[in-house]
């Protein structure tokens, strides 16, 4: 071997090769065929070699108007806003120090941001960001089947079947049915016609698909199903998020700092959530033709891996994420994307591949550390050099240049907002959001007919689209079913059907009084209790009066799961040896104790009556106790009694479910 070739091999197996001024040096001495040239250039790459292997990155200071910190040499690192349109992704284990890069960039990048929240880390920012709203998901109100600003209901209609598909793993066929249906449900509201309120939320769109008989035709049955159950759960989990016909305007929240918070919600709820905001923002952006227009807005996503899924990513039969291809195309309307997640190897090629800048803190774990290192062409000196990555440092590369190793600047937060603190400081901001509340057309109704759920949709009885002028005609099986609800209205459908000689007739009877508009389904959703009860109409109520010769009672006010709560927890109080009454002095349950008069309320619903009841029973010295039928109510309530100057201590709040046995009663 020549003094030239073992020149360019030494600078070959050292990995220097790709420095120009070593491949300009390299080419000048094996040109000139000197040997004094060729040796003292052999020891210049063995120098430059040792050199390298001390720090073998560049040595350049990057400025930009965002810093992230200092490089390991003292120079200056930052980012320039169009880097943020182009993405980042950050990667390391937990407690490397990826919140605390979130926190800078927030403060340093000089644009409004959405943050999508998991785990209540950036609420703490609140006395820092001036303006920086928080939003729990409690305090959220989002219609995902309203279209944005001039985009068409049918391409939002695609786009919805899309997000909803990939964030509760539908595959086409079931993805193909949903479409359909939603524009069979724009339909029934008119948004053909005029792009106007109300609009269908998730709630009419599961009891549109409900009420389709497909005749058991097994694949379109099968697929009806499955959607079927993730729209019920959707419902059920994110219920209060989604009721509404109009929600915030996302529009106008693009001007703010927003923590969306979605910390107690499901995982596929969160998801859809965090999708469905993100292809809101890239349509509207579209519609309005916002282009090249530099970095507007940007959105910030710890567990990346929960929207950017490599699992899903694989999934043949459900196509390309249509997330993927949000990727990529967001970034020429301004909407800049920094995601951080622990493990790399989770997370999808096109998120490694169309983020331009790539942080890499320490990282424990082998494979992950290969999966993000590979992705920046870390050459194997480089990668060593990673690995000694102390909390707070990372090797970042911006687009096509050399990586180089930050110590990231420190952000010191006192962590010490709690809920209770939050609501203290954001209920100004939160009163300022308004939304409308959903609503349904004359179409839909008619579409729907009486039988127009299995759920309390409230505390009232849905109006009758049936002509009331019309007669109605039950078999002898229907009325004596009629006949054994006026008598028994908290009996669960199950054991009535032990009546008839099969389940089959007593189903049967049920559909006819459901068909003939005598009686609507209703569910209780409580574990220990999860009956179904048939609900009287006013036509079902005239029916079995006139035609039966029955006295129909009306114990209790409200909807039948309201009645049947405030039965439920008199009986308990009466089991315990007290005198309990209903609707005495304006109460749903008022009990006499001797000593103590107690009044408890059952809100099925975050309503302003119920701080009304509270008001009058205050009045009167009442003990009082308000029964929530879940925790968001609960949380609303005692919301509202802030706001009316009064005091949540005043009042003892209970989940319904806690009403099992007397012991539960204890004051």
């Amino acid at each position: 071997m020549d003094s030239g070739e073992r020149l360019l091999s030494v600078a070959d197996q050292r990995g220097l090769l790709e420095d120009p001024s070593v491949r300009r040096l390299v080419l000048a001495a094996g040109i000139s065929q000197n040997d004094g040239l060729q040796e003292a250039a052999l020891k210049a790459v063995i120098g430059k070699s040792v050199q390298n292997w001390q720090y073998p990155f560049d040595e350049r200071t990057w400025f930009g108007e965002v810093s992230l910190g200092e490089t390991f040499r003292g120079g200056s690192f930052g980012l320039s806003q169009d880097d943020f349109t182009k993405h980042l992704l950050a990667v390391g284990q937990s407690g490397s120090g990826k919140t605390t890069l979130f926190y800078n960039l927030m403060e340093e990048l000089g644009r409004p941001f959405w943050a999508f929240d998991l785990k209540q880390d950036y609420r703490h920012l609140v006395e820092g960001l001036d303006g920086l709203l928080v939003l729990p998901w409690s305090e959220i109100k989002l219609n995902p089947l309203r279209p944005p600003r001039n985009v068409s209901p049918r391409r939002w209609a695609q786009v919805f079947a899309e997000i909803f598909g990939h964030s509760t793993a539908l595959l086409s066929g079931s993805k193909n049915y949903l479409l359909k249906k939603i524009i069979e449900l724009y339909r029934l509201y008119g948004l053909f016609d005029s792009f106007e309120e109300p609009f269908p939320s998730l709630h009419e769109l599961e009891l549109l698909i409900r009420k389709e008989r497909l005749n058991y035709v097994r694949k379109a049955s099968d697929y009806r199903d499955t959607l079927l159950n993730r729209l019920e759960s959707m419902n059920l989990v994110a219920g209060t998020v989604l009721d509404c016909s109009k929600g915030y305007g996302a529009e106008e929240l693009l001007d703010r700092d927003v923590v969306f918070e979605f910390d107690g919600l499901s995982r596929d709820v969160q998801n859809f959530l965090m999708e469905i905001l993100f292809a809101y923002v890239y349509e509207y952006r579209l519609a309005q033709n916002q282009r090249d227009s530099g970095l507007n807005h940007a959105f910030f996503l710890d567990e990346g891996k929960r929207v950017f899924s490599v699992y899903k990513e694989r999934q043949d039969a459900s196509g390309i994420p249509e997330i993927d291809e949000l990727t990529a195309k967001m970034r020429e309307f301004g909407e800049g994307l920094v995601v951080a997640d622990q493990e790399a190897s989770k997370l999808t090629d096109s998120i490694k591949a169309n983020t331009y800048t790539k942080a890499l803190l320490s990282t424990g774990d082998q494979k992950q550390f290969q999966a993000v290192a590979e992705s920046m062409n870390l050459s194997k000196r480089q990668m060593e050099f990673a690995q000694e990555l102390d909390t707070g440092e990372a090797v970042v590369q911006v687009g096509n240049r050399s990586p180089v190793p930050v110590k990231l600047d420190n952000y010191r937060l006192d962590k010490n907002v709690s809920d209770k603190e939050l609501r203290k400081q954001q209920a100004e901001n939160w009163e300022k959001l308004s939304h409308s509340p959903r609503e349904t057309t004359p179409d839909f109704r008619e579409k729907i007919g009486p039988s127009n759920s299995n759920e309390e949709q409230g505390s009232e009885i849905p109006s009758d689209p049936r002509d009331p002028n019309s007669e109605v005609q039950l078999s002898s099986s229907a009325e004596r079913l009629l006949e054994d609800v006026v008598n028994d209205p908290f009996r669960p459908l199950t054991e009535r059907y032990s009546d008839f000689s099969s389940r089959y007739k007593g189903n049967k009877a049920k559909n006819e009084l459901v068909d003939e508009g005598v009686a609507v389904e209703r569910r209780i959703h409580q574990q220990e209790d999860k009956r179904k009860l048939l609900q009287l109409t006013e036509q079902g109520r005239k029916y079995a009066e006139k035609d039966l010769d029955l006295e129909v009672k009306h114990g209790g006010r409200g909807g039948i799961i309201h009645q049947y709560w405030q039965h439920k927890i008199r009986d308990l109080f009466e089991e315990a040896g007290w005198d309990a009454f209903l609707e005495k002095f304006d109460a749903d349950i008022y009990i006499n104790m001797g000593n103590t008069e107690l009044a408890v309320e059952v809100a099925m619903g975050d309503k302003p009556r119920e701080i009304q009841h509270v008001e009058k029973h205050l009045n009167r010295d009442f003990t009082i106790w308000i029964a929530c039928r879940n925790k968001e109510i609960q949380d609303g309530l005692q919301q509202r009694l802030q706001e009316n100057g009064l005091d949540p201590d005043q009042v003892v709040f209970r989940l319904l479910r806690r009403f099992n046995d007397v012991e539960s009663l204890s004051l």
